[in-house]
């Protein structure tokens, strides 16, 4: 993504009906997933060649005829649009899914996962594009067959031109903000009922309205909160709609199908040096591994007074409900001798020690083979854990120090490479 920026850099719910709006449709070229494989990729994406302003945004996974790919046969995790012509708001620089810092930060515009979020802007309100500005595109994407599948993402844009609408600026809030693999753990050992909550502070420098909220959470999410920390006040609540069916077999922990958001032309105001905070809640009576807490807020900047009542909001609700808890089988079982061991290499699509029993107590590390990049992270088990994605010459080590069996799989190749540790 730093490449696209510089280059960039160098060369230079439906939505709302506008005047002179057209609807545009585009598309990446065609990627071949191997099967039961997750592709991340990093891609130029193009956008609208003419000046204008953007008032809606959705993203589908296409076969080579154009047709809609269902989730249960290619599951769109998440695809993220960039404005690499102008830096982020809420991110001065960047860390890269490598490990790689960057002192630049492409302004993230739109972004959707499991729960389909679709951008649609209030009338009068728009996302100001230049024809010369460079769009990137971040995706990740899941085979849920055994035999490879090609694909695309396509995106539709509504597009205004020959008008002058109110500009939006995009807030990306994050509780792991300015990171190519924006993620956390919840541990899962606080028993019934419980639930674990990480949080981040933005301090704004403008003043604003924020008119359009989408949010973004993993299986086990509760809501997640945006707050006016300056004043104690509550802006608005994201809460998650379960029923995705999970395909089998069983890749990873099933995200929710959809997330409330909201729309509102009046806005809801802030002042310059005001701090909101984002606040990701999970459920932690059972572990949930790399585990995300997003919100983009889109900001009409202009004089506004922060801490004054919140107006009436537009809610694309949903069917809020808790979620569905339970535990995450690994999608194939380890065969082989059990080993008494702390250390392991992982690469090649494998884990070298696929059966290890160790005492509790113990540090086990991984050693990373090859220039593919895989993780080390739990599906089930006493606590939850992983590592960050990594490549040769990496390592990775936990301290297992609750007794009892730990299901482990890369969540890269999840059917390939799969390891059980049993803690005594």
């Amino acid at each position: 993504m730093l490449a696209l920026s510089i280059a960039a850099l160098a060369f230079g719910a439906a939505p709302a009906a506008h005047a002179a709006e057209q609807v545009l449709t585009y598309r990446t070229a065609p990627v071949t997933l191997p099967g039961y494989f997750t592709v991340i990729n990093t891609v130029r994406a193009p956008s609208p060649q003419v000046d204008g302003y953007v008032t809606g945004i959705s993203a589908v996974v296409v076969d080579t005829a154009g047709n809609e790919v269902p989730y249960t046969d290619v599951m769109l995790h998440h695809v993220v649009i960039v404005n690499a012509s102008r830096p982020d708001v809420t991110c001065s620089n960047y860390t890269n899914i490598d490990g790689q810092h960057y002192p630049f930060a492409p302004e993230r515009f739109y972004a959707e996962g499991e729960e389909r979020y679709a951008m649609a802007l209030p009338g009068g309100y728009g996302y100001p594009n230049k024809g010369s500005d460079f769009w990137g595109m971040v995706y990740m994407l899941m085979n849920h067959h055994a035999t490879p599948q090609t694909v695309a993402v396509q995106y539709t844009i509504h597009y205004v031109t020959d008008q002058q609408l109110t500009p939006v600026r995009p807030y990306w809030l994050d509780v792991k903000n300015c990171k190519g693999d924006p993620v956390f753990d919840v541990p899962g050992t606080g028993g019934p009922g419980s639930t674990y909550s990480q949080s981040a502070d933005f301090k704004v420098n403008e003043p604003g309205r924020i008119v359009a909220v989408g949010g973004h959470v993993h299986g086990g999410g509760v809501s997640l909160n945006l707050t006016n920390a300056t004043c104690g006040q509550s802006l608005f609540t994201s809460w998650p709609t379960w029923g995705l069916k999970t395909p089998l077999p069983v890749l990873h922990e099933t995200g929710p199908a959809h997330t409330s958001s909201f729309t509102s032309a009046d806005g809801i105001p802030f002042s310059a040096g005001d701090t909101l905070r984002l606040t990701a809640t999970y459920d932690d009576s059972l572990p949930h591994t790399r585990v995300m807490g997003i919100m983009i807020a889109y900001v009409a900047p202009g004089a506004a007074a922060g801490c004054a009542t919140v107006p009436p909001l537009q809610l694309d609700l949903g069917q809020p409900g808790p979620p569905p808890l339970v535990p995450q089988p690994l999608a194939t079982t380890p065969t082989g001798p059990q080993k008494d061991t702390s250390t392991a290499w992982v690469g090649n699509y494998q884990f070298s020690q696929p059966r290890v029993v160790i005492k509790a107590g113990t540090r086990f590390r991984w050693r990373f083979l090859g220039p593919e990049i895989h993780d080390v992270t739990l599906a089930a088990g006493p606590v939850g854990f992983s590592s960050p994605y990594l490549t040769k010459g990496k390592s990775f080590s936990y301290k297992f120090t609750k007794p009892g069996t730990y299901k482990l799989y890369c969540s890269l190749h999840p059917v390939a490479m799969t390891q059980i540790v049993v803690v005594r």
